[in-house]
């Protein structure tokens, strides 16, 4: 497997309770002016309707208070404008920086901005420690975007990468023995537990196919959904699948192994997390230089903090061995789902931001761009609204309805014919909160590889 261990570090030591107070106090003083009532109208635009991958329009539409207060028909002739949905990522580490540290507070903000401003209004944080959930709950109290979604602690099998000071792993609970994972599911009632399924060989325990079974069952009955990372290793994602659990994130290798039991995919939530892939097979190629430029280019908001072309040109990569079998599995990743497109209905978008390389936001879009390559943009982007969305339990619902909350972007192009025009974004609704973003120096875009 060439993919390395995709545990990200836990957050620096500087995020004492003392700085995590501050800080969201100043985030909750700073958001109190955006609180007050607004009211909002766009005339003569296309809203994607609920539940359907076509545009009602040209509608004239209305945001008051927080929420969607009308949508009717407009007899307006102008330019028109794309309304999306507010897109939701299911699986980001809010912790890590993306470069392979530890993120400090401006880090934070800035990265939170980043995914805002690709048109992200809810993310789910996965093995993050405790200060996420101080910042998640400051968020949704006061209405901020985006807002967080704060996992409880990760369940994984001991191992020696995992042994030191348990101050370093506040974001995993580490389980020693069957009797202690089976103890973790009858804990917890109801909500959501995440399992990271790896085989290290020699030790002594493992989570196991078996055990995950029985996990999955007891879970079950006390209206727990378990989520399991399986890291593209063939044998975990056997197990997690032949076990029937409800989430599974990271992809699936088409293997004679894989395929007597993917049927049972069918009735699971599915992250393929594509875009994490990718950059750990390309990174130090000419060929990643060029995609490089391509997503600075794509997204100005993106060239604004990411480091320097000359830097990335400085990575090293895979050797060439490794290379080849990276590309080979990659290759099955693609395969696997595009012998399985009867899946899209049930694919989250999920970008894995805080990997290495993999950046809030602009990854979000690169797992939509590698999904469209399968699927199509439309599927793509429905995956990134809708199934996230409701799955996440956003206030949306990842649709733009009447009555309900207002969290929906604006395009100047529309995204559904062609994912490129993604970088036609220029406003973002979030509720009492309207973002605008300039438009960028009219330049070819050429499409993103996958």
């Amino acid at each position: 497997m060439f993919v390395k261990r995709l545990i990200n570090a836990s957050p620096k030591k500087v995020f004492l309770r003392l700085n995590i107070l501050f800080f969201t106090n100043l985030l909750l003083l700073c958001s109190f002016g955006s609180l007050r009532a607004q009211s909002w109208n766009w005339k003569g635009v296309f809203v994607l309707e609920p539940g359907s991958l076509e545009y009602k329009g040209p509608v004239d539409l209305s945001v008051k208070d927080g929420l969607v207060e009308k949508i009717v028909p407009s007899s307006k002739e102008a330019t028109p404008l794309y309304l999306l949905p507010g897109f939701c990522d299911a699986n980001v580490t809010l912790g890590a920086n993306s470069l392979g540290g530890q993120k400090d507070k401006k880090e934070l903000e800035e990265d939170l901005h980043s995914f805002l401003f690709h048109g992200f209004v809810l993310v789910q944080s996965v093995a993050d420690a405790n200060w996420a959930e101080e910042v998640a709950r400051s968020r949704r109290q006061k209405g901020e975007f985006p807002q967080i979604l704060s996992s409880s602690p990760v369940w994984i099998a001991d191992s020696p990468e995992l042994r030191g000071s348990e101050t370093d792993r506040k974001g995993y609970k580490i389980l020693h023995s069957a009797v202690e994972a089976m103890q973790a599911v009858a804990s917890k009632a109801g909500g959501k537990a995440h399992i990271f399924l790896r085989h290290d060989p020699g030790e002594l325990f493992q989570l196991d196919g078996h055990l995950l079974y029985r996990m999955r069952a007891k879970a079950d009955s006390q209206r727990l959904e378990l989520a399991v990372s399986s890291f593209g290793e063939e044998f975990a994602t056997w197990e997690a699948l032949s076990a029937g659990v409800p989430v599974l994130y990271h992809p699936i290798p088409e293997t004679a192994s894989i395929v007597p039991v993917s049927g049972n995919l069918v009735q699971s939530y599915w992250g393929p997390m594509f875009g994490v892939y990718y950059n750990q097979k390309q990174v130090g190629t000419s060929e990643f230089s060029t995609e490089w430029d391509r997503l600075l280019d794509w997204s100005p908001k993106f060239k604004e903090k990411a480091p320097t072309a000359e830097w990335v040109s400085s990575l090293k990569g895979l050797r060439e061995k490794e290379k080849a079998e990276a590309d080979q599995e990659y290759d099955s990743y693609l395969a696997f789902l595009n012998a399985r497109k009867n899946l899209a209905l049930k694919i989250l978008l999920a970008s894995g931001a805080g990997n290495y390389l993999t950046f809030p936001g602009i990854a979000g879009w690169k797992e939509i761009s590698l999904l469209s390559k399968i699927l199509g943009p439309k599927e793509a982007l429905r995956a990134a609204t809708e199934t996230t969305c409701t799955y996440l339990g956003a206030a949306h619902e990842g649709k733009i309805r009447t009555g309900k909350s207002a969290q929906f972007l604006v395009f100047e192009e529309d995204p559904l014919t062609d994912w490129g025009k993604l970088r036609s974004l220029r406003t973002i609704v979030t509720e009492r909160k309207k973002t605008e973003i300039a438009p960028a120096k009219k330049t070819k875009v050429k499409g993103i590889r996958g």
